[in-house]
């Protein structure tokens, strides 16, 4: 069996890559292999978080929803959340500029949302990140009056802007890093 695990996913439930792979294995029924393999989850912890109910034996054990909603989540519900971050519209100089259609099935999305999909597939933790690098994006172009320059949506996926902000500090405050003018 292939299990392929996200750090940001650990970091994000706070749990270890034994937690996560015995959680995985259990929502597979794959019993035996939790058996076989010399993983050492925290069961304890993990009930107490909400992520598994503990029964008698392996086999009672049961993975609640909330550790279900990480790894399995409905890339139509991934896309809507996008689209709620992501403006409509953006105005320039006068002029308004539209950057999407408004309903998340319009012809004018269907490009972008096949490219996301190819993008993050079903990769919650994946998808996160892109939302929260769209919000410091629209947070920098705020802070700066830039929101007018803004990209359409299909070219923004396809381009992978997000990657850009990725680690952008918007709160910043010192100059360490900003250029310097003069003037004459």
């Amino acid at each position: 069996m292939h299990i392929e695990i996200d750090t940001d996913i650990l970091n994000d439930l706070g749990i270890s890559a034994d937690d996560f792979v015995y959680l995985y294995l259990l929502h597979a029924k794959a019993y035996d292999l939790i058996r076989e393999l010399s993983i050492k989850p925290n069961t304890e912890f993990l009930q107490t978080e909400g992520y598994v109910k503990l029964g008698e034996d392996v086999e009672d054990d049961v993975v609640r929803q909330k550790f279900l909603d990480c790894i399995e989540d409905s890339f139509d519900r991934m896309w809507s959340e996008l689209l709620s971050h992501f403006p409509i519209k953006v105005y320039t100089k006068g002029n308004v500029r539209i950057l999407r259609a408004k309903d998340s099935d319009a012809r004018n999305n269907q490009k972008a949302k096949k490219a996301y999909h190819k993008v993050i597939g079903k990769n919650v933790a994946k998808h996160n990140k892109i939302v929260n690098c769209l919000k410091n994006e629209l947070d920098f172009r705020k802070s700066n009056n830039s929101l007018g320059f803004m990209q359409m949506l299909q070219t923004w996926v396809n381009q992978h802007t997000w990657e850009q902000y990725e680690d952008i500090d918007v709160g910043r405050t010192d100059d360490q890093d900003r250029r310097i003018t003069r003037q004459l």
